[in-house]
């Protein structure tokens, strides 16, 4: 009877590291209204990669490695992406849109920031200095869960919205984490300056060419 209830005990402990107690930490939105049917064929297409990971407590999550590249073999379309000043297409256009979701969400729930890199100049998916944008082999957004406990992130396209959860336990209130504002500064006509803050700590500060 002993061997059993320990058996139990440790399956309990299994199911509990691996498949956390489904509180959301965090949801962001961002609109999928002006993509075009190549970018909603890449977004859906990433989304699906990221939808359902785990990040092990202490563990550093990687956008490329788990979205892999970007490729016509792998299913992904050309579609106009930002490349530095001008609009092109290029393979994989539009995922910079699920980066940038991810980021946000990550930083509302608590994740660390391990790398992320901004956009030359301002998005339309979301604000000045909460882009991330990835590049196979050159830009990746990495995360690290602080927590002791697993997260999952979960990733739903309803209706003309991409939707980023991050799930785990506890609560935003009882983890204490700090609420994210972001200060935005014209240094001249041509260029804009944002700071993103998590309290009182300075987290980013990226330089846009202005719209």
């Amino acid at each position: 009877m002993r061997g059993l209830a320990l058996s139990v005990g440790l399956a309990l402990l299994a199911l509990w590291w691996t498949d956390p107690t489904p509180t959301t930490l965090s949801r962001y939105t961002t609109s999928l209204q002006e993509r075009t049917p190549s970018q909603l064929h890449n977004i859906r297409q990433a989304a699906q990669s990221l939808d359902g990971v785990y990040i092990r407590p202490r563990a550093v999550f990687s956008f490329n490695q788990v979205v892999g590249p970007r490729t016509l073999e792998r299913g992904y379309l050309p579609a106009p992406v930002f490349m530095v000043a001008e609009t092109l297409d290029s393979v994989g256009g539009g995922i910079c849109q699920v980066s940038s979701s991810l980021y946000n969400a990550a930083l509302l729930a608590g994740l660390e920031v391990v790398e992320r890199h901004p956009h030359y100049r301002p998005v339309e998916s979301v604000p000045p200095g909460l882009d991330a944008t990835v590049w196979y082999g050159l830009a990746d957004l990495k995360l690290r869960n602080p927590f002791p406990w697993p997260v999952r992130l979960r990733l739903q396209i309803r209706g003309q919205n991409l939707i980023v959860s991050v799930l785990g336990r506890g609560s935003r209130h009882a983890l204490q984490i700090p609420p994210i504002h972001v200060e935005q500064q014209r240094l001249d006509p041509q260029h804009l300056q944002v700071s993103v803050y998590r309290g009182n700590k300075l987290l980013s500060q990226d330089r846009y060419v202005a719209p």
